[in-house]
């Protein structure tokens, strides 16, 4: 499995400031050959319409600060997941996962 760049990770991490939110659980990234980036949001929760805002804005960020030479397309994906975030689809790296506290 191939890690994702570091400029990648960086530029993620700028765009998601602001829109992390507590029904979010993981954030997973893959950057395929042809320079088509996967976003995917996995939520503790069915996703909704500002789920999807938020990933578009997350989306529009990433392409504003790249441009269209590293990154040819954006996907973005929702999905509820109720399993251990270990058992999650990691893509070819998570960017940002919550931390569950048993108090």
């Amino acid at each position: 499995m191939k890690s994702l760049p570091d400029w990648l990770v960086l530029c993620v991490w700028r765009a998601l400031i602001g829109e992390i939110y507590p029904a979010i659980r993981a954030i997973a990234l893959s950057l395929t050959d042809d320079q088509i980036l996967l976003i995917c949001y996995y939520l503790d929760r069915q996703p909704t319409d500002f789920d999807l805002e938020s990933l578009e804005v997350v989306a529009t960020n990433i392409s504003a600060s790249i441009g269209q030479e590293k990154i040819s397309k954006i996907d973005l994906e929702c999905k509820f997941a109720s399993g251990p975030i270990g058992r999650l689809e990691c893509l070819e790296g998570f960017v940002f996962c919550r931390r569950k506290y048993d108090l």
